[in-house]
């Protein structure tokens, strides 16, 4: 019996954490992913490319775009670069050719954000923002959150990028 409600107790946060999560389809540019517990919306873009989500002092910010410019990599580069200018200390920076995480910080806030391939030369992004007191809580929705970033069912030029929203 002990073994059973200490199995309990130690799937208990898994269980809590991937309940009260929602989805959000993002239909201009073809891409899902599912919102944390307790993120509310607090603006959504005008041109529909995408949202912005507070919960206390965190933030996430999720959007699509084209690539005006040049490729997937010039676009991670640009990113990469934008954060360097603005202070932000990168500790985490991985690529492929279909998706990209960069994650750093920045005085006592941490960042990371996830880029992904999309179908007619667009991407979709998201970032999260926390206070680094905070990172213990935070590293499994980053997790999460990485894992439900797709791009829409039927975007075949996005092969690699991840699998297919559902």
């Amino acid at each position: 019996m002990q073994r059973f409600l200490l199995l309990f107790l130690l799937l208990l946060p898994a269980a809590a954490l991937a309940s009260g999560w929602e989805p959000y389809a993002n239909p201009r540019f073809g891409f899902a992913v599912e919102i944390p517990p307790g993120f509310a919306m607090v603006q959504e873009a005008d041109n529909g490319d995408g949202r912005t989500y507070a919960r206390g002092a965190a933030t996430l910010a999720v959007w699509g775009h084209y690539l005006a410019e040049g490729d997937f990599k010039d676009e991670v580069a640009g990113r990469r670069e934008t954060y360097r200018r603005e202070g932000w200390d990168i500790s985490y920076d991985r690529e492929t050719n279909g998706w990209a995480s960069l994650s750093g910080t920045r005085g006592n806030t941490i960042f990371y954000h996830r880029v992904i391939r999309l179908c007619d030369d667009s991407v979709s992004s998201f970032v999260l923002e926390f206070p680094k007191a905070s990172k213990p809580e935070y590293s499994p929705i980053v997790s999460k959150l990485v894992k439900t970033l797709r791009p829409a069912e039927g975007c075949s030029s996005a092969q690699g990028a991840a699998p297919a929203a559902r």
